[in-house]
């Protein structure tokens, strides 16, 4: 660390899936044409005009965001024009925000958007004219943050990336912090539709059935899913004098290319080499990976492969699976597995990892000292996220009690 930076640790932290299990994914699977036809009534009211469904392509979708997602203090004439994704935001950062110590120093909200929001926004476009001067003030794409009411006057911003603008969102307002532009940070966002678009805009996955796990003979991807996740960052020390509780320290955070779509396992092994020895971290230092796992042949057997060769720096790193059956929210299906890891940290709970029962055939057999589910042994956390389209970031999570008293 150098001499003018200063270290950033997390106080807060929300997330919300449609489903949490396979069974319930089955369920919402199943009932996709029921809830597009209640999300596309309650949309139609809200715009004035009818909209018919175009079909939406499969995936995990919540049957209300109205009732999921309440926001407090902000009429439903301000909340009418709403994307999906802005009120799923709004909601997230709201207690979060409610739940600030302190007073000294500014205060960032960092909202990660999806490129998408932005051609939902041309629904605006067919309102009628006393409709659409009511929606004029969400067409700023900060429009929506400016509904948030916090105490103090926040800096807005939103950082909008190809598939993670999440962790785009995290870097941000880590790096500002640590640097000494601001002393408390509110980031993150969500990813939600609108509209029932009739087909995939990435490929998720392929194939009927995208409920196999990552890394297991058979898997083939993912189903789309809603959902976010938001942050509170703070100052070490602030946080510590404002008495906040502290979830985590973040040691480092590394960005980078991997130069094409799949898993480049040369790169992403020096990526999180370089942000290991840039947080310090001790060769012998004992590790878990939160690897990915984007759920194919390829890209899940690359991430094995540089697990195996980082061992050979620091032979007490072992890889695991946080994120089991989470489907792809995107942007932010990379930080779940750290999200799970705050929320039994809140809680006082421990959380397990998931066990490799049937390794697909590129992998082969998963030795012992390359994998473990026992992640409640591990104060250090090494979590690896990508995009489809080559960004790469690593994060490296503390949450060893000697770190966190200061």
């Amino acid at each position: 660390m150098t001499g003018s930076a200063r270290e950033v640790v997390i106080v807060g932290c929300r997330y919300d899936l449609p489903a949490a299990h396979a069974q319930e994914a089955e369920r919402l699977l199943a009932a996709k044409a029921d809830i597009w036809e209640e999300r596309l009534e309650s949309l139609s009211s809200r715009v004035g005009r009818t909209i018919e469904g175009a079909g939406s392509f499969d995936g995990l979708f919540y049957p209300s965001l109205e009732d999921r997602f309440p926001l407090e203090g902000i009429g439903e004439e301000r909340t009418r024009f709403l994307l999906s994704s802005e009120r799923i935001t709004l909601s997230l950062f709201q207690p979060l925000l409610g739940s600030l110590r302190g007073e000294e120093g500014g205060l960032l909200v960092s909202a990660g958007s999806a490129q998408t929001d932005q051609l939902a926004k041309s629904l605006f476009m067919q309102l009628e004219p006393e409709l659409f001067r009511q929606a004029l003030e969400l067409l700023d794409p900060l429009g929506y943050l400016k509904l948030l009411r916090t105490g103090r006057a926040p800096a807005l911003e939103t950082v909008s990336e190809a598939s993670s603008s999440g962790a785009g969102s995290l870097l941000s307002a880590y790096n500002r912090i640590r640097y000494g532009q601001f002393s408390t940070a509110v980031c993150g966002g969500s990813c939600a539709a609108t509209l029932p678009l009739p087909y995939e805009l990435s490929a998720f996955g392929f194939g009927d059935d995208r409920l196999i796990q990552p890394f297991e003979q058979g898997a083939s991807g993912h189903y789309y899913s809603e959902g976010g996740a938001a942050f509170v960052l703070k100052e070490k020390q602030r946080a510590l004098a404002d008495g906040d509780p502290i979830l985590a320290e973040i040691r480092h955070i590394g960005t980078g290319a991997m130069g094409s779509s799949v898993v480049n396992r040369n790169v992403m092994k020096k990526l999180i080499a370089q942000s290991l020895e840039a947080a310090g971290m001790e060769a012998d230092a004992d590790i878990m990976m939160d690897l990915y796992g984007r759920g194919n042949e390829i890209d899940d057997s690359a991430e094995l492969s540089f697990v195996r060769n980082l061992r050979k720096s620091y032979p007490g790193l072992k890889g695991g699976f946080l994120k089991q059956d989470v489907q792809y929210v995107v942007g932010y299906y990379g930080l779940m597995g750290l999200c799970r890891l705050l929320e039994a940290r809140q809680e006082g709970g421990e959380l397990a990892g998931r066990k490799i029962e049937t390794p697909n055939r590129l992998i082969g057999a998963v030795r012992e000292e390359d994998w473990t589910t026992e992640a409640a042994r591990y104060t250090r956390f090494s979590i690896p996220v990508y995009s489809m389209h080559g960004n790469a970031y690593h994060l490296l999570i503390d949450t060893s009690p000697d770190r966190l008293a200061g």
